[in-house]
């Protein structure tokens, strides 16, 4: 389905932090989906991290259940909507200083379009060695399908590091986008400052750009 799921302040306007999301730290309402595609509405909380078990009861009485991240296919919280991706590579901490991604085996990215290229927002939290302390690694991923698999490509939103390792990040990202040269040319003008909406409004004319 070619549309817009949630285009939210967490990835576009604003600063980003874990805590944007109100399961963090309660219970909310929402539903799970398991692997086989059934559901289960009741009560979720989790936090923003691979290892984090997502917790799920049925009501505020009910006995608490513990589900690793790919024992479901994902979840849902009011206009929220998570989707399991498996074996991401991100910009986490070792990137604003050493140049190096981080690995994901799994995590749930909050769905923002699905389309020709989907696209999902991750947040990952590790120790920011120029803070001494720890910090929310915010990416944009992008999946396509080639030769029948998803292939995945990341870029890094409002992470404290110099403006030589954005260019370096829209750099490895340019080839994802070979197809679309349309869509190389809007990312070539991204920089730190710049307002990720249009560059998300290129992605859903994909049909129209290809076709130019």
């Amino acid at each position: 389905m070619k549309s817009l799921i949630i285009v939210v302040c967490l990835f576009i306007t604003c600063s980003v932090s874990a805590q944007n999301y109100p399961f963090i730290k309660n219970f909310v309402a929402g539903t799970i989906i398991l692997k086989d595609g059934s559901r289960k509405t009741g009560l979720i909380r989790w936090f923003p991290d691979p290892s984090e078990k997502l917790r799920f009861k049925m009501n505020n009485d009910a006995v608490e259940e513990k589900y690793q991240i790919p024992d479901l296919q994902g979840f849902t919280t009011d206009t929220l909507h998570f989707k399991m991706l498996s074996n991401l590579e991100i910009y986490g901490e070792d990137y604003p200083v050493l140049n190096k991604m981080s690995k994901l085996k799994n995590m749930f990215g909050q769905i923002i379009y699905t389309g020709k290229i989907n696209v999902y927002y991750v947040l990952y939290n590790g120790y920011d060695p120029l803070r001494n302390g720890y910090s929310s690694y915010p990416n944009l991923i992008f999946e396509k399908t080639k030769d029948n698999k998803p292939e995945f490509a990341a870029f890094p939103v409002y992470i404290n590091m110099r403006e030589k390792r954005y260019d370096e990040a829209k750099e490895r990202l340019l080839p994802f986008f070979s197809e679309y040269p349309a869509i190389q040319e809007k990312l070539k003008t991204f920089n730190r400052a710049t307002n990720m909406s249009g560059f998300i409004d290129s992605i859903k004319q994909i049909p129209e750009l290809k076709n130019e």
